[in-house]
């Protein structure tokens, strides 16, 4: 949509249609599309004002509906952003046609909240050891090709302050044994 004519451009318009300027003359000498003069002077002596209210598409009561629920959801978890607030009313309302992401942050912007944080949150723990042995990681790889083509799995203990890898087991896979279920496994492990 094209921006609204200036009010000082509106009323020189008006003014010169009242000294008898047809609007052809008017486009020209303002540097205005024929059509734009004809539209205001069409709309009568009211039109010198921009009607605003015009503008945009005005909200059903369904996608208003929706658009509260989502700053209730907002306001409850601050970090949300519009994309999850979208995705959260989709789970809550499978089959209604949801607002667009743009239109979300539109309603959160109108009920004055701002957007929400940018990235990720940290982890809960988001330190690391300090010192050697404090803290241990296993780590276990599974069905790992090899270049001749052999399957192998590894067990692996790594220092978390130092990085040394303190044992490794690696093993070829094995059959599934009997186990409590009494269950015959037909696959390897």
């Amino acid at each position: 949509m094209p921006a609204p004519t200036p009010l000082p451009l509106r009323k020189a318009i008006w003014h010169r249609h009242h000294n008898g300027q047809t609007p052809a003359t008017i486009a020209h000498d303002l540097g205005l599309r024929l059509r734009t003069v004809q539209q205001l002077l069409r709309r009568g002596r009211g039109a010198i004002a921009p009607s605003y209210q015009r503008c945009g598409r005005p909200r059903d009561d369904d996608s208003q509906q929706l658009c509260q629920e989502a700053i209730t959801l907002r306001r409850q978890h601050p970090t949300w952003g519009a994309g999850y607030l979208r995705i959260q009313l989709r789970r809550r309302h499978p089959d209604a046609t949801l607002p667009t992401e743009r239109t979300l942050q539109r309603c959160l912007r109108q009920a004055g909240l701002g957007p929400a944080p940018k990235g990720r949150r940290p982890t809960a723990n988001g330190q690391r050891a300090g010192q050697p042995h404090e803290v241990w990681q296993m780590d276990a790889a599974e069905q790992v090709p090899l270049a001749s083509g052999q399957r192998v799995s590894w067990l692996r203990i790594v220092d978390e302050g130092s990085g040394a890898v303190l044992w490794t087991k690696v093993f070829p896979p094995g059959e599934l044994v009997d186990g409590p279920a009494h269950r015959s496994p037909d696959r390897v492990a």
